[in-house]
């Protein structure tokens, strides 16, 4: 007779063993495969972006795109309120200024979008706000007749940001009760409406303010980092911001004109991009795109105080934010504020005024 073997308990679990390896290597092949896909998109984003800035330089004499209204004239916009809000402001301080830009904010989010909760209205313009740093895309999304909030100007590995796109609206009518909130402890709507339409990339200081500045006054204080990443100090004159022009950049194969603030990639959750291990993607000047090492990056400055021997700040994670478990760190300046500015170098050794950084 014959007899009919059976798997032991032993072999059952060493299939199982081996089909649960098998299925864990394919899951980080299909993980690696999906990466490559967004890294791959959003280099094709930011290529269009660096398009579109030089079709805005060579549509507005030269002028780098940032934000234009200027306090004590009137801007030419539907939005009448806004442009007389403008047109009142004192043209002689650099509140007015800052003010101006955030009246164009609100400007170009209202005529870009349709949302029921946002009016173009003074009540819904955020207070102690300066739109510069991450917002200088929306005269870029108005020039490319882009509706706001745009996926073009966020990256597929931006959780939060990708996550306000799938329902702006559920965003819009209560930003603090979503899975993802903004980095702020602000709880007023018109501080929080504006997160929604901000982008996952950002331009340095050099782009929109001049390269280097004094704490004296002369040459004028210019914007820069402050103590940690979540601050940036402002000109304290008028006439420093949004006057810069592409002809100004001497090295548009090497210099950074945006650049994504996380390495979305980076392990499971991502990291920040001032870590030498961190690989950020990001447009030059010229138009070329990829995704770099930021240790193979030059060391930037301190551009109110260029000679500053170690230019640093302090990363300081948010709750929700950065990836989780992620604690404090000093980091250096990088093309974040680039030696030199718009003159400066990025991504090639040897730059005009710094000595090259250790590897």
């Amino acid at each position: 007779m014959r007899s009919q073997r059976a798997f032991t308990l032993v072999e059952l679990l060493f299939v199982m063993l081996v089909v649960g390896a098998l299925l864990a290597v394919q899951a980080v092949a299909v993980a690696s495969s999906r990466d490559q896909s967004s890294v791959r998109s959003d280099i094709a984003d930011l290529r269009l972006i660096a398009q579109a800035s030089a079709i805005y330089s060579d549509t507005y004499d030269d002028r780098l795109f940032t934000f234009s209204w200027r306090p004590g004239e009137v801007p030419v916009t539907p939005n009448k309120e806004l442009a007389q809000a403008c047109a009142v402001l004192n043209p002689s301080t650099i509140s007015s200024e800052l003010r101006a830009a955030v009246y164009q904010q609100l400007d170009l989010v209202t005529r870009n979008s349709e949302f029921e909760q946002l009016d173009p209205v003074l009540a819904n313009t955020p207070s102690g706000h300066t739109p510069y740093v991450l917002y200088n895309h929306l005269v870029l999304a108005h020039l490319m007749g882009e509706s706001v909030p745009s996926d073009a100007f966020v990256s597929k590995g931006d959780r939060a940001r990708s996550g306000w796109l799938n329902d702006p609206d559920a965003y819009l009518d209560d930003p603090r009760s979503g899975e993802y909130l903004p980095p702020t402890t602000a709880t007023n709507f018109n501080q929080l409406w504006r997160w929604l339409f901000s982008s996952s990339y950002m331009t340095g200081p050099s782009h929109y303010s001049n390269d280097v500045g004094s704490l004296s006054g002369t040459p004028p204080r210019t914007v820069q980092r402050a103590s940690t990443n979540r601050i940036w100090t402002m000109p304290t004159s008028i006439g420093v911001l949004g006057n810069r022009l592409a002809s100004e950049v001497a090295h548009p194969a090497q210099k950074v004109l945006m650049f994504d603030e996380y390495d979305r990639y980076a392990g499971s959750f991502g990291q920040y991009f001032g870590f030498d291990d961190s690989r950020s993607i990001m447009v030059f000047y010229d138009g070329s795109a990829g995704r770099f090492a930021t240790a193979k990056s030059d060391i930037g400055f301190s551009p109110n105080n260029p000679d500053f021997p170690t230019p640093s700040y302090r990363y300081t994670p948010v709750a929700g934010w950065d990836p989780p478990g992620a604690g404090e760190a000093i980091v250096p300046i990088l093309y974040d504020q680039t030696r030199d500015g718009l003159q400066g170098i990025d991504y090639q050794r040897g730059s005009v005024r710094r000595p090259i950084r250790s590897r």
